[in-house]
């Protein structure tokens, strides 16, 4: 579904359906599907009223019902969508949206937006589904058991876990984004007017560029203790101001030490490395430029749960994780 239609189907909902959206929410975190009757008691409300609000958004597309044992409902991405943007507006963050968005993947949609005031924002609809399983795994191996997982959790854990790197980065100084809010399974971030690294015809000095690139991944290894771990010539945007490269696409990144971090750091470097030589015609020894990235810096590998405690501590990754009020929500 498009945002604009997102839009049309929000500008529908009253206070009541909003309230009920936000009652499964919650009960999506004990339940796959919400049993009616838990959306009745949470809700105060006749079960007559609850019951033609849940005709009303399953009409919209924003609610599924399932019947088994027990009717039960779940969310869309079309419904989480709308909650995110209600809680943004709210916020007076975001009063605006491009109607098409000006990037499509695999796992999310990103839209360029009007800032509350004045300015050119992005958001970022994190959108993880049935075949993004690396992303996944990666969430269960430090999740455990402690919480149920559906979907549209699995697509929070995504935006927070990016927004979460934006943070650390942008405070370091690493030309990324600079990353503005997150709710939900939406991040929002600073627009840099620019083009995909991977589209650029020509650089004035492609060599200098290659170095800015690979001193921020320096940095962010020693400095910060993380490592992108996508890193190629299609997630760096060349700005148009200056021609300065930012870093995107945050997703995946990992601690320093991580399982498996240090080779994907040397992947990372590969990919940027084998761009350069292969359009710029720069030749660069990809041992060495290994070796200058990690220099100095002591690699004690962990568990990735270890890894991620140590680098944002408990408090940090219970933040990653959710808890029950974590969300503002106005009804109104």
């Amino acid at each position: 579904m498009s945002i604009r239609s997102i839009v049309d189907a929000y500008d529908q909902l009253d206070s009541l359906d909003l309230r009920i959206l936000r009652i499964i929410e919650i009960g999506h975190r004990k339940f796959e599907l919400v049993p009616l009757e838990v959306i009745v008691d949470w809700s105060k409300r006749g079960e007559g009223l609850v019951d033609k609000s849940l005709r009303k958004l399953n009409a919209l597309g924003m609610v599924i019902r399932y019947r088994g044992n027990y009717t039960g409902y779940r969310l869309t991405f079309t419904s989480y969508d709308a909650l995110a943007l209600h809680t943004l507006a709210k916020r007076g963050i975001v009063e605006g949206l491009s109607p098409t968005p000006i990037g499509v993947g695999k796992e999310s949609d990103v839209y360029a937006g009007n800032a509350v005031g004045d300015g050119k924002i992005v958001l970022k609809f994190h959108r993880l589904g049935r075949t993004s399983f690396r992303q996944i795994r990666r969430f269960r191996a430090w999740i455990g058991n402690r919480r149920h997982i559906t979907w549209l959790y699995e697509s929070r854990l995504s935006a927070h876990t990016e927004y979460k790197a934006l943070v650390l980065a942008y405070n370091a100084n690493i030309s990324v984004p600079k990353p503005i809010t997150v709710n939900r399974h939406t991040v929002v971030m600073s627009y840099v007017d620019g083009i995909q690294l991977s589209e650029v015809g020509e650089l004035e000095d492609p060599e200098s560029v290659y170095w800015d690139i690979i001193d921020d991944v320096k940095r962010l290894f020693k400095d910060v203790g993380i490592v992108h771990n996508d890193l190629s010539e299609f997630n760096i945007i060349i700005s148009l101001n200056d021609g300065k490269p930012y870093i995107i696409d945050w997703p995946q990144w990992l601690p320093r030490n991580a399982p498996g971090a240090l080779g994907s750091l040397r992947r990372d470097l590969t990919n940027i490395t084998n761009f350069f030589s292969r359009k710029f015609n720069i030749d660069f020894d990809i041992n060495e430029v290994f070796n200058y990235v990690v220099g100095g810096v002591e690699v004690k590998e962990e568990s990735l749960e270890e890894a991620l405690e140590e680098l944002l501590g408990n408090e940090g990754v219970n933040e990653l994780m959710g808890n029950e009020g974590e969300e503002e929500f106005e009804d109104s």
